[in-house]
């Protein structure tokens, strides 16, 4: 693994760590849609939630972008329309896939910026 995805699964990790301190359950971690799903619509396997996850008020999708500093801009910033529209299909095929009825989940995005010496945990509720 390089070190760009090493850096994205710790921040996954530490997102995870702070929802499961909080009382969330952690359903699934970089989930993808099967790949006959997009390809019966004839759209391309692509996509990943980083996080799915069980809180009191119901299913939360968390977006999580980590940075070793932020020299080249925060976290957030690489969270633009079009990949709000990709989480949005994506929780949509999720959702259908577990047969869950249609019902409030919430997008959410987390910023770590840092190392495992020190960093900065930033969360974003309902984005999508």
């Amino acid at each position: 693994m390089d070190e760009r995805a090493q850096t994205g699964r710790w921040g996954e990790q530490i997102a995870a760590a702070v929802m499961i301190g909080r009382g969330w359950e952690v359903l699934e971690r970089n989930w993808r849609p099967p790949a006959g799903a997009q390809a019966e619509r004839g759209e391309p396997a692509r996509g990943e939630l980083d996080l799915i996850l069980r809180a009191p008020e119901g299913y939360v999708i968390c977006e999580v972008k980590t940075r070793t500093t932020a020299d080249c801009g925060h976290p957030f910033e690489a969270i633009d329309e079009q990949k709000i529209r990709s989480l949005r299909r994506l929780t949509g095929e999720w959702t259908r896939g577990c047969g869950l009825r249609p019902g409030p989940v919430r997008i959410d995005a987390v910023a770590i910026t840092g190392t495992p010496t020190g960093f900065t945990y930033e969360q974003l509720e309902g984005v999508g």
